[in-house]
């Protein structure tokens, strides 16, 4: 619930082809060409704290994971965004999760975005949240 249509929806277009654009970037030497995908999961509805942290642990584990399984980071923050109905400001516990993922997609597997999709969707389905924001942005990176 930390943002709201309009804000995603431009933000998942703006950046749906990341891919393409993360193609463009020439890396130092000893970088690759990489994609950031950041993800930020409001935690609280109806005036309260639906998301637990062992709620969290759980979707965590089941859900993220599994699909991005060599590495993630997860960062504790506050998020705040404004009800456009009634002009209110709403802050909630979010937590933010990064993906740092090759560019060139490996072929057999489903892609970085489909990956993305189906863990926002099961969020937002399990604990009725109106909406993740996802921000995608081409990078280079060195592990």
């Amino acid at each position: 619930m930390l943002f709201h249509g309009p804000l995603l929806v431009a933000g998942v277009a703006a950046f749906g082809a990341a891919p393409g654009v993360a193609q463009e970037i020439v890396c130092p030497a000893g970088e690759t060409r990489s994609v950031v995908t950041e993800l930020f999961f409001g935690r609280d509805g109806g005036g309260r704290r639906v998301v637990t942290a062992a709620r969290w642990e759980a979707f965590l584990a089941h859900e993220i994971t599994p699909r991005f399984p060599n590495g993630l980071t997860v960062i504790d923050a506050r998020g705040q965004w404004r009800d456009p109905a009634g002009g209110r400001i709403t802050r909630e516990a979010t937590k933010l999760v990064v993906l740092v993922t090759p560019a060139d997609a490996a072929s057999g597997t489903a892609s970085r975005q489909d990956r993305v999709a189906a863990i926002v969707d099961t969020y937002k389905r399990r604990f009725r949240q109106k909406s993740v924001l996802v921000l995608t942005r081409p990078a280079c990176a060195r592990f």
